[in-house]
């Protein structure tokens, strides 16, 4: 060999030799692009078979030029990773650093990154692995952009020394990328709860953490994780506490067609300093979650539809159902039936079973109209509940005509006809079960206001679902509601227990009017706690109409005045509907449903978030004129001397929401609680960063007692 070829193999097999060495030591080449370079890098400069290895890819972008976020925005593409690896060692998902916004022309955003930046990517590395060098190679794949994108990529690779010393030592010359990358993670040891809705074509986000992570934000912004969930040019309406947070935010044409069932993402949380901190949220739609149904129902999982999830659902509804017979706003109703039980008892097998089937399908047929329309206007972003059908003046006054009829039929002022009230003695035919179909729907309208345990997790999640799967939930609600009749009906050893029927019969019916004129009473103060005394003494007026009307028709006059008396009969009946129009049936026209007590302050989401941001434990309860279980714990319970001194000792402040009338406020608290309807009480301890106990509905001076000790 020459010295000149000898030179030459010298000097090549040195840079083959020094070339494997930089290789082992964790330095890949970087591959220069036109706008933007790439090189993979790793966090140590060697790997230990069963340890994880932290790789980034490593991007330099030119002035002006930007790759894009995982959600890039209204316009680009996120930058994609295809990896080659060894067998037996796998590579997780790119942890993304935080973003930037990039406002462009035509009012787009978009979501991406410009300088340099680390994609990092945790690499598992089984302890079977026996080479003595890894070697790692990826096809990259991103969009380039400044006032034009253009596709770009890379193949870029890396060989990294095994160790033998089970050590791996930080590669300094990366040390700051990767710190840097890892500052700017969401915080992830600061548990975040959130749900959101869609309303009204917003996205409405509902955050609380468990430290006071607000405390000292400047600026705060959202950035959902998937595209398409909001408007990105549309302001963030943003209110919080010291650890709670609201934001609303135009939703995507999409998001309002395609009602999204999560929205993540991350809060950027800007300090007087300019420090930023970042959190991740998963937020899930507002309603019942498995984390409210926790030691109530089995859960699988995230999935609140399993099987088992289901079937405790529909226990619960059946359950409430069956609870709502002893509600005292549907005993009225249920009395009608229990008479008509009674008069029936010695009928054949087959006419009761069809009388409690009529009344059954009644029921179930009510609650699902019921159930049409208030998933219907939901859906329409209408923030309405459960009973929001006497929330309506005119539906009010509508039924105080209708129990102020029902009582004077059951007085004997005028026989509409035995099938209609369900106790006519003519089993068989078809007015008879009618009667039974029609008492079904009764007991349902005037029911729907009362919320019975077990009721609330059921309708909140019936609430949050698929129109079938809430549907259901409904029927089972009905059907529970109809099991004691249904009972009656089709086993007949539980009618015999029933007493015979005789003259005590007519005696007990005209009993039984006293109960209906006191509901429509009832209905009558509750109108007029929605719209003032006027409406309420034109109603109390019309249901003089009605009883001139009755009396005139119970005549049954044959005389020359009986067509003065039929012309009569329609004026009356004509001025009647005629009210149901009139513009004082308007909610607060002239009322004011909900004013200062002497115990109580008037809730609002401003003065609880005062109180509590003050370390002051507050009483919120959230009721209504129309639900009698509401008036009878205020009653019962809350306006007990031991109870209102024992929350004046303790400093708790008392709040009372007033939901006679929609509140959409109200509403929103209702469905962050999830529950479909009132009542709902809440007891919220001094610490601000601690959740409020949900009391059960109904109340005992015991259960409140206890709830204020433990505060």
């Amino acid at each position: 060999m020459n010295n000149k070829n000898f030179k030459y193999s010298f000097l090549s097999g040195l840079l083959l030799l020094l070339s494997g060495v930089v290789n082992a030591q964790g330095i890949s080449e970087l591959v220069v692009g036109e706008h933007v370079d790439a090189q993979l890098v790793a966090e140590t400069e060697t790997v230990v078979p069963g340890e994880s290895l932290w790789l980034a890819l490593r991007l330099e972008h030119m002035e002006n030029w930007h790759t894009y976020w995982k959600n890039p925005g209204d316009a680009g593409k996120p930058t994609e990773i295809s990896w080659s690896l060894p067998e037996g060692i796998t590579a997780g998902e790119i942890v993304w650093p935080l973003p930037e916004r990039f406002e462009l022309p035509a009012d787009l955003v978009d979501f991406g990154y410009t300088e340099e930046i680390f994609l990092l990517t945790q690499l598992s590395i089984p302890e079977n692995y026996s080479a003595s060098v890894l070697d790692i190679s990826a096809d990259v794949v991103w969009l380039e952009c400044e006032e034009i994108c253009i596709p770009g990529g890379a193949q870029v690779s890396l060989s990294i020394q095994v160790s033998d010393n089970d050590a791996s030592v930080t590669d300094a010359r990366w040390a700051d990328g990767f710190a840097a990358t890892r500052e700017s993670l969401p915080r992830a040891d600061i548990a975040i709860d959130a749900m959101f809705s869609l309303v009204d074509g917003n996205i409405n986000l509902l955050v609380q953490a468990t430290d006071p992570v607000f405390e000292d934000a400047e600026n705060i912004a959202f950035i959902p994780d998937t595209h398409r969930m909001v408007d990105y040019i549309a302001p963030q309406e943003i209110t919080y506490q010291l650890s709670s947070l609201q934001l609303s935010q135009k939703a995507h044409s999409r998001a309002v067609r395609e009602p999204p069932q999560r929205l993540g993402g991350i809060i950027i949380v800007e300090n007087q300093l300019g420090e930023i901190t970042a959190y991740e949220v998963e937020a899930a739609p507002e309603g019942v979650t498995m984390a409210a149904l926790e030691g109530l129902m089995p859960s699988s999982g995230a999935n609140v539809a399993g099987d088992m999830g289901l079937l405790m659902i529909f226990l619960f509804a059946m359950t409430g159902g069956l609870i709502l017979n002893l509600m005292p706003c549907v005993f009225p109703v249920l009395s009608l039936k229990a008479m008509s039980l009674a008069s029936n008892s010695n009928a054949p097998v087959r006419e009761q079973r069809l009388h409690g089937v009529a009344y059954a399908a009644g029921v179930i047929l009510s609650f699902l109209t019921l159930a049409i329309i208030l998933l219907s206007l939901q859906a329409g972003g209408a923030l309405i509940g459960w009973g929001f059908q006497l929330q309506s003046p005119w539906f009010v006054a509508a039924l105080v005509y209708l129990f102020f009829l029902m009582g004077l039929s059951m007085s004997g002022v005028i026989e509409i006809g035995s099938g209609i009230m369900g106790v006519g003695s003519e089993l068989a035919d078809k007015e008879g079960y009618s009667g039974s179909f029609f008492t079904g729907i009764l007991a349902s309208v005037v029911a729907s206001p009362c919320t019975a345990p077990f009721m609330g997790a059921a309708l909140g999640f019936a609430l949050t679902q698929t129109m079938f799967i809430a549907l259901t939930v409904f029927v089972a609600l009905g059907f529970g509601m109809s099991l004691p009749f249904l009972l009656f009906s089709f086993v007949p050893a539980l009618t015999r227990m029933l007493p015979r029927p005789g003259s005590w019969m007519l005696t007990f019916r005209q009993f039984l009017a006293f109960p209906l004129y006191g509901t429509a009473v009832w209905l009558l103060w509750v109108l007029g706690r929605q719209t003032g005394v006027d409406a309420m003494a034109l109603i109390a007026l019309s249901c003089v109409f009605i009883a001139v009307a009755a009396w005139l028709y119970q005549r049954q006059s044959q005389s020359k005045w009986r067509y003065l008396e039929v012309a009569v009969i329609i004026a009356c009946i004509v001025g009647v509907f005629s009210v149901l129009n009139s513009p004082m049936l308007q909610s607060g026209q002239t009322a004011t449903v909900a004013v200062e007590g002497e115990n109580f302050e008037v809730y609002s989401d401003a003065r609880l978030a005062e109180l509590r941001s003050n370390g002051t434990p507050v009483f919120v309860n959230m009721t209504a004129s129309w639900c009698i279980t509401c008036l009878v714990n205020e009653r019962v319970a809350l306006s007990s001397d031991e109870v209102l001194q024992s929350m004046a000792d303790n400093n708790v402040t008392y709040l009372k929401g007033d939901w006679t009338n929609n509140d959409p406020e109200i509403t929103e608290v209702l469905k962050r609680f999830q529950t479909s309807g009132v009542p709902l009480y809440l007891m919220y301890p001094a610490d601000p960063d601690s959740p409020a106990e949900v009391l059960p509905q109904l109340l005992t001076e015991g259960i409140i007692l206890d709830a204020i000790e433990r505060i």
